[in-house]
């Protein structure tokens, strides 16, 4: 997060000129999401709780909205509405990911 933070604190370069907004927010939250709920299962080996689970989505689309907040203070920078919604489908599509991954590897909790 500190490294989107500072990211997000400059001008967006020309190399993403091509790539699509919903790619370049949706991409970068899903690994938001992934990280955070396996942080708060305290680690890649621990099964994550329902808990951590929605608790790692709730960061990741609480944490998009502020990013987006952040942005419409910076010069060049817009924050806005359908980039948040492009940050938290990512988060979304990271859940599904998995739910899916712990519902067929039998991690179930």
């Amino acid at each position: 997060m500190a490294f989107m933070f500072f990211v997000s604190s400059r001008p967006r370069p020309g190399t993403f000129d091509e790539t699509p907004d919903v790619v370049l927010h949706a991409g970068a939250y899903f690994v938001v999401a992934l990280l955070a709920v396996r942080a708060l299962a305290r680690g890649l080996r621990e099964p994550a709780s329902r808990r951590a689970f929605f608790g790692g989505l709730v960061i990741a689309v609480a944490y998009g909205a502020s990013d987006e907040w952040h942005q419409s203070w910076v010069p060049e920078r817009v924050g806005s509405w359908a980039d948040w919604l492009y940050d938290s489908v990512g988060a979304l599509v990271a859940g599904v990911a998995l739910s899916l991954f712990w519902y067929f590897g039998g991690e179930r909790r």
